[in-house]
């Protein structure tokens, strides 16, 4: 994601040097509607490849053409692999409710263009541990006071200032 060199760019901050930063600084874009982004292709990850549940590499981006090799929806959670994969003209079918025919030339064509993106990133991407997998280790969860249930119990996990939860704002606290 761009999000974290972007806002390090505006404001003024350079970007560590001692990890790889895969996104790229798009502030261009939020100050000139004439800019372009700075990538030929988007890489759609959701979770992590290990199989049936996380693919890794969902989908990719390339220009006006996205393809999809795995989806799912808000209604079933199960993963559905194409292959061919799904391949939409988001410019003409921003929905992605209409592929496009695998045996047309379009398909053929924006394929090959995609698929050799696809294999660069894949070889550029370098394995790290899964983060959100260590998630249930107590050592890397994000939490000031994990026993704050048994200090606290009219509050939720993980309060580290019950004070905040009382905190008089514009309206009735609901809670």
């Amino acid at each position: 994601y761009d999000i974290f060199p972007t806002m390090m760019k505006l404001a003024n901050i350079p970007l560590p040097t001692d990890r790889i930063i895969d996104g790229r600084d798009m502030s261009a874009i939020l100050m000139d509607p004439t800019a372009k982004t700075q990538h030929d292709c988007i890489y759609i990850y959701k979770g992590t490849p290990d199989g049936a549940s996380k693919p890794g590499l969902w989908a990719v981006r390339c220009g006006p053409y996205k393809a999809h090799w795995a989806t799912d929806n808000h209604k079933n959670t199960t993963v559905v692999f194409h292959n061919p994969p799904l391949l939409y003209h988001l410019e003409r079918d921003p929905s992605e409710t209409c592929a496009i025919d695998v045996k047309s030339e379009e398909f053929i064509t924006a394929m090959a263009a995609i698929n050799a993106a696809k294999e660069a990133h894949e070889k550029s991407v370098k394995s790290v541990p899964n983060q959100i997998g260590m998630g249930e280790n107590a050592e890397y969860k994000l939490c000031c006071d994990p026993n704050s249930k048994s200090k606290y119990p009219k509050y939720q996990a993980c309060t580290c200032n019950p004070e905040n939860w009382e905190a008089w704002t514009c309206g009735n606290p609901v809670f």
